[in-house]
């Protein structure tokens, strides 16, 4: 049975708190993509985004009982489950008829557990979304669509893995009109996410799925790496600069350039159209791709800043995460991309397997020597279909599960997880007292002043000062 309306929403906010936890402020570019491909195939969708909108679950009923959705779709991340979990119940509440399907990464390492867990979802689609919801919707017989767990009366059925869409190019660009983009307008991530008083709208972009490396940590939703054509992608710029008026940009895979000769052609491509003095633009990408040639061919290009993953500043703890970079890497990475003059941000983590307050000193006095603008460590995270994760149901690695709380399962907060050597409020204390120290001295306070408003301020300094001495 054809299914001729798709709501999908991006649930509300979470009751648990943390000042210093700073939130996902750019449009959800999975949902665009699911969006964009659902109309592309003349099927009716609506996007709700709760959060942007400052919307609760029961905006979320008046949504639902106006729009009479036939499918309601979710993406949660791991620490919103519960949230898109009571959405799902307000849909079956409205209208049992009503489809709940859950996607992202969560439901993707756990199908079967997802579905058992909350009993008002009624199917999970794993990896790529595009093409089974869109089957979903066209009402194809479940038992034909790949990449799909789905509940069938008692039981709990798993079809076979879907095939990953090969090429990209094919995608339509994201549904950014299906957004309040009003409200993103002035929340930049080059602005440490914080709204500031100039209507300039940033917008996510991806020049490649998946990631050809092997973190412990991460949960790779999409195998391999699959790039776009540079073309395509600087076409998706041009699009979005004239149709929203985007004018800063940020590509989101956390790998670019990791084809170095693709970053290069990208940013050659910003130059030739003349887009590189229109936009600006930021990356998430890793040590050992980067190069002096490479970094000043972004900065060329409008490239702003550049954040890496730089997880720890001791060689053995980094070596255990199986991320494939070294501590002089590092160094090299950071040094050449202050040389060319970008904006450089480093993102670390703290209880990672076998750490000890040792390794964690080390991992500071690092973030201290490299000196990057924004500086940002979380405590260790145990998601779903991780490495780490099944090393702390066996209590492998010294580690101890603390909570079984998805809610809890925030980077700057903590809480699911520990060390047997180090309590959870210990990692709590060390990272609130390394944040006052490095953001404190006397370098950073303009740096503050400048990015953060004074307000925020203030209530950052006396969350980290509270979890930091107490």
């Amino acid at each position: 049975m054809i299914k001729e309306k798709v709501l999908l929403v991006i649930p509300p906010k979470s009751s648990i708190k943390d000042d210093k936890q700073t939130e996902s402020k750019w449009p959800r570019i999975g949902i665009a993509y699911l969006a964009a491909y659902l109309r592309k195939n003349e099927i009716k969708v609506k996007i709700l985004d709760c959060k942007s909108l400052d919307l609760n679950h029961q905006d979320v009923a008046v949504e639902i009982r106006e729009y009479n959705p036939d499918i309601v779709g979710l993406g949660p991340f791991t620490e919103e489950i519960h949230e898109a979990h009571k959405v799902c119940q307000i849909a079956k509440g409205i209208n049992p008829n009503i489809m709940t399907i859950f996607g992202g990464p969560h439901a993707s390492a756990l199908p079967q557990g997802t579905l058992k867990e909350f009993l008002e979802l009624d199917l999970v689609v794993c990896g790529e979304g595009e093409r089974a919801l869109a089957e979903i919707a066209k009402g194809k017989d479940l038992t034909m669509i790949r990449g799909i767990v789905y509940r069938a009366d008692s039981q709990i059925i798993i079809n076979q893995l879907a095939e990953l869409i090969k090429d990209l190019d094919s995608l339509p660009f994201p549904a950014w009109d299906l957004f309040p983009l009003d409200s993103y307008r002035g929340r930049l991530s080059m602005h440490l996410r914080e709204k500031i008083k100039k209507p300039i709208l940033e917008l996510p972009i991806l020049s490649a799925r998946g990631c050809p490396f092997n973190c412990i940590f991460c949960y790779k939703t999409y195998p391999g790496l699959r790039n776009r054509d540079p073309m395509n992608i600087v076409d998706e710029i041009e699009y979005d600069l004239k149709e929203y008026g985007a004018t800063e940009f940020f590509f989101v895979e956390g790998t670019f350039a990791a084809n170095r000769k693709q970053g290069i052609k990208i940013c050659n491509e910003i130059i030739n159209r003349g887009l590189s003095k229109k936009i600006k633009w930021m990356v998430e990408t890793r040590v050992n791709v980067v190069t002096e040639e490479l970094l000043e061919k972004m900065k060329q290009a409008g490239c702003k800043q550049v954040d890496f993953g730089v997880e720890s500043g001791d060689e053995q703890i980094l070596a255990n995460t199986k991320k494939g970079i070294t501590i002089d890497q590092v160094k090299q990475a950071v040094k050449l991309a202050k040389k060319v003059g970008l904006k450089v941000g480093c993102y670390f983590v703290i209880g990672h397997p076998f750490e000890t307050k040792e390794t964690i000193k080390r991992t500071y006095k690092l973030a201290r020597e490299l000196n990057p603008d924004l500086m940002n460590v979380g405590i260790m995270i145990p998601y779903p279909g991780t490495e780490v994760r099944r090393m702390a149901e066996a209590e492998e690695g010294n580690y101890h599960l603390v909570c079984e709380d998805w809610s809890e399962y925030t980077k700057q907060r903590g809480g699911p997880l520990e060390l047997t050597n180090i309590p959870l409020k210990d990692l709590q204390k060390i990272q609130s007292r390394e944040y006052l120290r490095y953001y404190m001295r006397p370098s950073k306070i303009p740096f503050i002043l400048k990015h953060v408003p004074l307000k925020k301020m203030i209530k950052i300094i006396k969350s980290l000062l509270k979890a930091a001495f107490n």
